[in-house]
């Protein structure tokens, strides 16, 4: 859970640099309107989340047979979202502090199916989160009418979990549905920009932590005697969502009846060369399939679960933008290395009887070429962005066969695909500017099948195949070569 705060927060820590640059000198500066972030505001958003919940399963042992280890998968809740805020920010020079409150419903969920899915045992799982909400302080940099921030604190929700379970050997069936109400915390960034009157708009990432569930059902068994199924889970999320905003009283940006025209919020100039580098962090949503096959018993003994390669990723991008008065079209090409990594215990899992299949999915790196069309509003651009992917997907299985019998092999592919994604980006000083972006990336599907032998058949030979999804959250920093921005001096 550690590594997950500080993840999140360092995702977007780069938001936070105009600090350092707001100095730089440049020549002749043209006047910009002082825009002032204190005051109420209200507002809606929109976006999308991504759930990394780790998850053990109790395994309800064979007619009342001693119950072993529980397999261990990882559920990943994924969908749109949607809600309002409130809050409330005072200016001090550049520095910002305000805090927000917001309600979101959330349409993410996921399920799973586990040990023996298709003959004696299998546990059905569905995991929903339902709502949430989050009350948090934020502490930002304004550079005129571009806010750059960092925001935590308490976060609420409401999660639903689905159990059933099938015994079809003893004619055994039982079901039982859970509600839970959660808090925890949060922990995220942004950047916000003014619009037009009083209105902004944000692009914001948060990192929720609702701590964790535990939930069990017993099942009476037709011969006497009782089972209990067990879930636990960590309930994680990751979100990016954006938003718009209204503040109430003070001159708003540009507004004509109280600030000179000379002093309204000049374009900023995009156009040219930029190389940049970034730093972020990814979650990955693969559905999974895993079976077994054998040339006596035939093929079975499936599971469906989902990868969720979580981890740190960075990189460098490149790119150039061509500018005609508000819009901006360009193309931008990066590529990053990653640390994603997500592990599953299937296969009945039974380490205490050297039986069951540990498997490992990493994302080791991957990059996209993309184009790029934006909007600029007075020293943001805020954009849309897809194009060509590709990366490189490794799994690792160790799979134990019973006493003395272990099979290790892994296959790595590099596969291409597709992305999609936008941002905002906003001008710090001179050539530098800082961004927050999300992108989705599609890999496609990867199949491999491995030999894994057993005491029951030394002809056993086990598949996984998934597709590959990645949902990316980075900040970045460019610097652009060649004309001189329309820069002003805060």
């Amino acid at each position: 859970m550690r590594q997950g705060w500080f993840g999140a927060a360092a995702a977007v820590v780069l938001v936070s640099v105009p600090a350092a640059a707001a100095d730089l000198a440049v020549k002749a500066p043209i006047a910009v309107s002082v825009y002032d972030w204190t005051g109420f505001y209200v507002g809606a958003n929109v976006g999308h989340g991504v759930g990394r919940d780790p998850s053990t399963v109790g395994f309800p042992g064979f007619f009342g047979a001693p119950v072993p280890p529980p397999e261990s998968v990882t559920q990943g809740p994924v969908g749109w979202l949607g809600g309002l805020q409130a809050g409330y920010n005072k200016q001090f020079g550049n520095l910002v502090l305000g805090i927000e409150g917001d309600w979101q419903w959330s349409g993410q969920r996921d399920s799973a199916c586990v040990f023996v899915c298709d003959t004696e045992t299998t546990v059905n799982i569905e995991q929903k989160l339902r709502d949430f909400g989050t009350v948090r302080g934020r502490v930002g940099y304004a550079a005129g009418s571009t806010l750059f921030y960092l925001t935590g604190g308490f976060a609420f929700g409401r999660l639903d979990t689905n159990i059933g379970l099938v015994r079809s050997l003893e004619g055994t069936a039982n079901a039982a549905s859970f509600r839970h109400s959660l808090t925890g915390g949060a922990v995220g960034g942004g950047i916000e920009t003014a619009l037009f009157g009083n209105w902004t708009a944000k692009v914001e990432y948060l990192y929720m932590d609702l701590g964790s569930i535990s939930d069990s059902f017993t099942t009476a068994l037709p011969g006497g005697g009782t089972i209990t199924t067990r879930v636990t889970s960590d309930i994680r999320d990751h979100m990016v969502r954006a938003g718009l905003n209204y503040r109430f009283g003070g001159a708003g940006l540009g507004t004509v009846d109280t600030i000179p025209r000379a002093m309204a919020a000049p374009l900023y100039n995009w156009a040219g060369f930029y190389v940049g580098a970034n730093v972020g962090y990814g979650v990955g949503h693969d559905p999974a399939s895993f079976s077994r096959a054998a040339p006596v018993f035939g093929a079975g003994f499936p599971e469906t679960f989902t990868f969720a390669p979580g981890g740190w990723l960075g990189g460098g991008q490149i790119g150039y933008n061509w500018q005609l008065t508000h819009w901006v079209l360009g193309l931008e090409t990066d590529i990053q290395g990653a640390n994603q990594v997500d592990t599953a215990c299937v296969g009945a899992c039974e380490l205490t009887y050297d039986t069951g299949t540990m498997l490992e999915r990493k994302l080791r790196w991957f990059g996209t070429t993309r184009g790029r069309l934006g909007y600029v509003v007075g020293p943001a651009l805020m954009y849309v962005t897809g194009g060509a992917a590709y990366g490189q997907v490794r799994t690792n299985i160790t799979d134990l066969g019973g006493p003395g019998i272990v099979s290790t092999a892994s296959a790595t592919h590099t596969k291409g695909g597709w992305t999609l994604g936008g941002g905002i980006e906003g001008a710090i000083s001179g050539p530098w500017s800082a961004k927050l972006e999300y992108l989705y990336v599609d890999l496609g599907n990867v199949s491999d099948t491995f030999a894994t032998p057993n005491g029951f058949s030394p002809l056993l030979t086990t598949t996984v195949s998934s597709s590959v999804h990645d949902h990316v959250f980075r900040a970045g920093l460019n610097y652009r070569f060649g004309a001189e921005a329309v820069v002003a001096k805060y």
